[in-house]
């Protein structure tokens, strides 16, 4: 993880994102913004896990057991997507 998000951190969507889901990709829609934000597949996978009980640390081991890759390899991604939609304003960190 990074340092600006340490793998303790846990997150949660905003209350006003909408989720839909279409051919395994996802768009986001942030209800107060009138903001949309697309998703692939591994996109949506990490906003499903990102529910506000688990760690980056315990979701990247989550992914990398389901994408059958090391946890360090996922990790990047991870921190990389979550970041991009916190400053979207689309998840909110807890911790």
């Amino acid at each position: 993880m990074t340092a600006a998000i340490p793998p303790t951190a846990r997150f949660r969507p905003k209350a006003s994102v909408l989720v839909r889901e279409l051919d395994g990709e996802a768009v986001l829609l942030d209800l107060a913004t009138g903001r949309y934000f697309g998703l692939n597949a591994t996109g949506l996978r990490i906003f499903a896990l990102v529910d506000g009980e688990r760690s980056l640390a315990e979701i990247g081991r989550r992914l990398g057991a389901e994408f059958a890759a090391p946890p360090e390899a996922m990790a990047a991604d991870l921190v990389e997507l979550v970041a991009e939609l916190e400053r979207e304003g689309l998840l909110l960190r807890l911790e």
